[in-house]
């Protein structure tokens, strides 16, 4: 027998018992009846079913507590679920023994996403008021939407500045709603934008000031494959990276070793 060859239902059964071994260490025919309001028989088709693929590796039942007990090499039989939905299943727990930190939310306007996506398509620029979290002012503006880019918390528009002569990264939510939003075809082409056509191929380590143990530790959290982590982003977000990893803080758990710059070849057409 193998998962393959069962119904769904009963897969799915089978799933929830290899979680409750996984992460719970026990379980018995009520969870599956209680879980799924399937029958005492059918409940103990699923467990001689479960048992028979776990092998020598099976649960061993405790006649005392009337429950099947994971073995200490426990393995589950569907590590992808187990595993991978590992959030979801200490959600559900019962107690109150996983909670999360909230999230900020970052709104992003939808039509303002639009209406700058429209201006990317159809090579134009765009007039707008962008309130700079420096100086505060929100003179009017134009940029040329080029791109789009997530940071992994918030949206950001690459656009040619043509008050600035350079490309930057705009925030949507940071253009006031009363911007005129009147634009203009683009007349020439814009310049190339080196930064985005750039590889930014990243090598990282543990910080040299932790211990041995620290620094294995470290290794295991971020899934090292050897003593380096390499990672890849585009040099414009770059920044990015650094913020998000806190790369530029003492308190950092990972220290940048070098950075190669890998520039690509787009098509002729492409600022």
């Amino acid at each position: 027998m193998s998962l393959e060859t069962l119904k769904h239902p009963q897969r799915e059964r089978l799933v929830f018992l290899d979680q409750c071994f996984t992460w719970r260490g026990t379980a018995n025919r009520r969870d599956l009846m209680d879980r799924f309001g399937v029958s005492t028989a059918q409940a103990a088709l699923d467990f001689r079913a479960y048992l028979a693929e776990a092998g020598k590796d099976a649960p061993r039942y405790d006649a005392v507590r009337k429950v099947y007990i994971a073995q200490a090499n426990h393995r589950p039989i569907t590590p992808e679920f187990s595993f991978g939905d590992w959030e979801r299943v200490l959600r559900a727990s019962v107690t109150d023994r996983f909670d999360a930190l909230p999230s900020l939310t970052r709104r992003s306007d939808p039509a303002m996403l639009a209406l700058l996506s429209r201006a990317s398509e159809n090579r134009q620029a765009v007039e707008v008021q962008y309130i700079s979290m420096t100086t505060g002012d929100q003179t009017p503006q134009w940029i040329a939407p080029t791109r789009f880019a997530s940071d992994g918390s918030r949206i950001h528009v690459r656009a040619y500045s043509f008050k600035h002569g350079e490309y930057r990264d705009y925030v949507p939510e940071r253009i006031a709603p009363d911007s005129s939003f009147e634009t203009r075809n683009l007349e020439e082409d814009l310049p190339f934008d080196r930064d985005w056509h750039t590889v930014a191929r990243i090598t990282l380590r543990p910080r040299s000031n932790l211990s041995k143990e620290q620094a294995a530790a470290v290794r295991r959290e971020y899934a090292f494959d050897g003593d380096v982590l390499v990672v890849e982003t585009r040099k414009a977000m770059e920044f990015y990276a650094d913020r998000r990893w806190n790369l530029d803080r003492q308190e950092a758990r990972l220290e940048r070793v070098g950075t190669e710059y890998i520039e690509t070849r787009p098509d002729s057409k492409t600022p």
